[in-house]
Order: C-alpha cells, then structure tokens, then sequence
C-alpha cells in the first residue's frame, strides 16, 4: 500500500462510524475494512494494572487459556475448526486490556465468532491437566526488560505492575507438575470469574456486518463474571539505572495527560518517540543512546518546526495502518484512539513541545550508568 493511500485509510478509519453502547454496556464498533479478511475482537477490562501481590503474573496467565476446553467444545475440537475453516484465534494483552480475537474469510467468522470466541469467554472449564499449555506458553512469551522497568518508574498503581508472566506458581519441578497445575487451576478460574464481567468491555469488527457485531454482544451479554478495580495509577518521575556491557541507552517518558492525542502524536514523533496511552494516564516515551544526543532531541523542542512534527506524526501513523486492518482493530479493542494528526493547529505542537522540555521526567539508563545526567537535571 502506497503511503498516499495509507494516509488516505487513517481519514476514513477516523471518519467511520461512531461505537455504539449497548443496553448492556458494552461498546460495538465496526471499522471498514482494509482487507479481505474479516476480524472480530472482544476486549476486556482486565490487564496486570488488576494484580496484587497475591496474584502476580494472573492476568497473563489466564490470557493464555482463553481456547481451552469449555461446555461447548473441547480444545482439540476448537483448534480443528480454526484450521479447517482457515481462522487464526489470537489473545493480546496490555496492562489495562485483555484482548481476545478471531480472523477468518466472511463464510466462516460468524459460526468462528459465536461457536469459539463467546464460549471461550463465557463457559471457560480450567481442566487441570491443560494447564501446562497456557504456562508453558506464558513462560515462554516474549518480555522487554526495559519496559517493564519504564513502567515501574513512571506510573503508580496498577500500571507499575509487570506485563509479562514469570512463575512462581507451584514448584518447576517434573516431579511435582500435578501440584502445580491444581494451583493453576485455581489461579485462571478465580481471575477469569472476579475479572472477566463485561463491565467497559468492547467489541470491534472489520469486515463484517453491523449484525454480527451485535449478534456477539447480545451473546456476551449474559456474563456471569465480575470486574475487580485496578489500583489507581498517575505519572511518577522515577528512575532507575541498571549497569550492562555494552552499548549504552535511555529511556525517558514525559507526563502529557490530559494533552490533545493528536498534538501529542506529533511531539512525540519530532522526538522519534511514540504516546504510551491508558485510561486515565499519557506519557510520551522516546530513547537516546548518547548524553549529547538526548541534549540535542530536548533542545530541539524550543526551535522545533511543527509542520514536520504533523508530517512524521502522519508518516508513523500511515505506515502502521498500512499493515492491515488488524492492527487498527487491536488499537480500538485496546482502548488507544485512531487519530488524524493531517489538521493539527501547529500553535498547539509549539506550545505542548515547549511543556515537554521543562516538564519533570522519569528515565530509564541501560549500559553505562553514568553516562546520562540524572533525569532531575533534563
């Protein structure tokens, strides 16, 4: 897809029709379609921002036995129709979200939709002698380090917690897997049960009718489950350094809540950064390997021009749409806005650029600690 016509795909998401909320609360919305594949995702107002210290690593857990075995179908039985049908069944998750997608052409994603997705949410087993799947799975998942330490220093609350999932459930012992499974067990069916009520939930489709969209909300509509709180979260201006060979880098974030997504897109892309975006919280996050280059970027925002903050802004968000329809739909079930950046008042750019500079921020040093100034002294 040519960037022209990229840009062009950002316009008409923006313009597409507005989320509907339904009598039960939830939200449906239907994006146009960028493919030929047809997606349904359901998203859930659970992520890690729930955890406590008595169920660290729960949300990422349970993500992973989303497909397992349930009162309609068993397991085996689910995944042999995703691969006959050719559908692809997907979870994500962030700290505020659990997201739970199916893909397939238009013939099969309604039965895929009704038949696999909604009894994965509502009439989930927790067989213990599953359970290995979706732990081995969790263990195995990719985790960024520096992301996990970003958040800890920037955020209170919930949003502090980890994203990714690291044990500590039961002995790892060969000899002791029935003991840790019969933990496990308890862990998914507790946070499945106290985290997975369809209070704030969304549905977003592409590529199919506004019928079925609402089909999958009047069936999710009959959830027996609840929705804990999470911790309350804010902006903290922390940091932490940890010492590694190698080359050295840091990682700063910048409190712009409340700042309008569109004008903060664009600083954020002058800065070759991007907006980490939640609920109630908005941190523009960008790096520099070098003290003199980290001067540079921050220096930048007094003499910035804000026509190329709108053009790169616009470029970023081209380029990501250009992949496909799913990443817009897995943006909107995560709760992240889809913006036009194109009719930015560069006044506004100015004005948030010259806040960011002096606004307080949290880092985060990999490499040579001492090779940045302390985050109260930029």
């Amino acid at each position: 897809m040519r960037v022209t016509a990229a840009v062009r795909s950002v316009k008409a998401l923006v313009e597409a029709k507005a989320p509907q909320v339904f009598e039960n609360g939830v939200v449906g919305v239907n994006l146009p379609a960028q493919s030929a594949a047809c997606q349904i995702a359901v998203s859930l107002k659970a992520g890690s921002a729930n955890e406590t210290a008595a169920t660290l690593g729960a949300a990422t857990f349970t993500r992973y036995t989303l497909g397992l075995s349930n009162h309609r179908s068993t397991a085996l039985l689910q995944q042999r129709m995703l691969n006959f049908m050719g559908g692809k069944f997907e979870t994500f998750g962030t700290r505020e979200r659990t997201v739970i997608s199916i893909t397939s052409g238009k013939k099969a994603i309604e039965e895929l939709a009704l038949d696999v997705l909604v009894p994965s949410l509502l009439e989930p087993m927790f067989f213990k002698y599953e359970m290995y799947y979706p732990w081995a799975q969790a263990k195995a998942a990719a985790t960024c380090p520096v992301d996990e330490a970003f958040h800890q220093v920037s955020f209170s609350g919930g949003l502090s917690n980890k994203l990714g999932y690291y044990g500590g459930h039961g002995s790892e012992s060969p000899r002791m897997l029935e003991e840790r499974d019969e933990i496990l067990e308890e862990v998914g069916r507790d946070w499945h049960y106290n985290n997975y009520g369809m209070e704030d939930a969304i549905v977003t489709g592409s590529g199919v009718s506004d019928g079925l969209v609402q089909k999958v909300v009047n069936a999710l509509a009959g959830s027996p489950y609840g929705n804990k709180p999470a911790l309350d979260s804010k902006f903290v201006a922390g940091q932490v350094r940890t010492a590694k060979s190698g080359a050295s880098v840091a990682v700063v974030g910048v409190d712009v809540t409340g700042a309008d997504p569109a004008v903060a897109a664009c600083v954020a892309a002058s800065l070759g950064g991007k907006v980490i975006r939640y609920s109630n919280a908005a941190v523009i996050q960008f790096s520099a390997r070098s003290a003199a280059q980290l001067s540079a970027k921050l220096d930048g925002l007094s003499g910035m021009n804000p026509a190329d903050a709108i053009a790169n802004a616009a470029l970023a968000q081209a380029m990501k749409r250009a992949s496909g329809s799913s990443a817009s739909v897995i943006d909107m079930a995560s709760g992240i806005p889809i913006i036009d950046v194109s009719g930015v008042d560069g006044g506004a750019v100015q004005s948030l650029a010259a806040s960011v500079k002096s606004a307080p921020k949290s880092m985060v040093v990999v490499g040579d600690v001492h090779a940045f100034p302390q985050n109260t002294e930029i």
